[in-house]
């Protein structure tokens, strides 16, 4: 079971990490909370893929949604993630 496991890990190709951001970043950015970064993802709000424990968020779409929710307040209801 371990060698299945251990297999599909050496499958996975490591992303460039020039187009991609940590959860912490892109929370800073979207000024919420880091835990929210994962369930914008799951909810295709944002582009992310997870490699190993560590979420890596598409820098474009961290500024994309930026640039759509710019201006509106934190509690503003078309920012929701659900």
């Amino acid at each position: 079971m371990l060698t299945a496991a251990l297999a599909r890990s050496k499958n996975k190709a490591m992303p460039d990490l020039s187009e991609f951001m940590t959860t912490a970043q892109a929370a800073t950015k979207l000024k919420i909370h880091v835990k929210t970064i994962p369930a914008m993802v799951k909810n295709k709000k944002l582009n992310g893929v997870r490699f190993g424990r560590v979420w890596l968020v598409s820098k474009k779409s961290v500024q994309d949604c930026y640039n759509n929710t710019k201006g509106m307040s934190k509690n503003d209801p078309r920012r929701r993630t659900k």
